[in-house]
């Protein structure tokens, strides 16, 4: 009697308790998936935001360069006009190109055994004629800006070249002829400016050789310098130069393969491009022959009188105002 409906009511509600339990699965299952698709919301509205902040950095940086670029065309649209003037000078220049090659080309060809006064003549020759020829050109062109910057005339200066005109001109004629240069240099300055050069060129104890025609090595040397690519000085030449020579001074190359050799009497040579050949002379007036001249590049390098102020004034100047020099 006590214990039976106590048994009956454990039954009902563990019935309940098992339904109730169930209904909670249920929920908790529902449950669970409404929080997982809540997290791939999540996930989305967070790559959503990332995805707009790099547009928003992206759109204020193009803002950013799109407030620029008005600025830099509002500050530059004054500009405008001299930018089509200097389009037509350039188109101007570049017609006229023709005339200023041809002239400083024969300058640079014609003009090296004559001092300045006879240069400037020839100089006004070869300008006269490109216009009675009616070859577009300048009325003027200046050689040194024409054919070199500033800094290669610096870098030459701090070589050893005095800085007058006549002898920047000079090497103008040395660096830029296609031909082996042979300078008439009585005092000497060529020489010393060829022999530093050359020293900062190439690098290493055996950077150059310095011979003269009379030398019983010469024809090693030639051999050696050609063959190395190095620098080979011949001094002291007088109104002859031997005729061994020659195939160098006509650049005479025979090509074999990837190889290139020089016939030096009856004997195939190597030869690099490297390989470089100036020649000077102490004497002041020499007479070369039509044909040694039309081997070589004559370059006179004397000094003259004018040259010579020109050198002290550089001389003065870079020891009172470096800067100003």
């Amino acid at each position: 009697k006590i214990v039976k409906p106590k048994m009956d009511a454990l039954t009902i509600a563990e019935a309940r308790l098992a339904k109730a339990m169930s209904e909670l699965a249920a929920a908790q299952a529902e449950l669970n998936a409404v929080l997982a698709e809540v997290a791939e919301l999540d996930a989305a509205l967070a790559k959503a935001q990332a995805a707009m902040k790099t547009l928003q950095d992206s759109a204020a940086a193009m803002q950013r360069q799109m407030d620029a670029a008005n600025r830099l065309l509002t500050g530059l649209s004054g500009e405008n006009t001299r930018w089509t003037e200097d389009s037509k000078n350039f188109a101007l220049r570049r017609k006229r190109l023709v005339g200023d090659v041809g002239c400083v080309c024969a300058f640079v060809v014609y003009c090296g055994p004559f001092n300045s006064e006879f240069r400037d003549k020839l100089y006004t020759l070869f300008l006269q004629e490109t216009q009675k020829r009616q070859v577009p050109g300048h009325t003027k062109v200046e050689q040194v800006s024409f054919l070199v910057d500033q800094g290669t005339v610096g870098e030459w200066a701090l070589e050893g070249l005095p800085s007058d005109e006549l002898s920047i001109q000079n090497a103008i004629m040395v660096t830029r002829s296609s031909r082996y240069p042979l300078m008439v240099d009585p005092q000497g300055q060529a020489n010393r400016w060829i022999k530093s050069r050359e020293k900062h060129r190439i690098s290493g104890n055996q950077a150059m050789c310095i011979t003269t025609l009379t030398s019983k090595n010469l024809k090693d040397q030639i051999e050696f310098t050609m063959g190395e690519g190095l620098c080979l000085i011949i001094e002291n030449v007088e109104n002859e130069v031997d005729p061994m020579l020659d195939p160098v001074m006509d650049k005479a190359i025979i090509k074999k393969g990837k190889n290139m050799y020089i016939n030096v009497s009856d004997q195939n040579m190597d030869y690099k491009e490297k390989f470089q050949m100036y020649m000077t002379s102490r004497l002041p007036n020499p007479h070369f022959s039509p044909e040694l001249s039309a081997k070589l590049t004559v370059i006179d390098f004397t000094v003259t009188l004018k040259g010579l102020e020109q050198q002290l004034l550089g001389r003065l100047i870079s020891m009172e105002q470096k800067s100003l020099e």
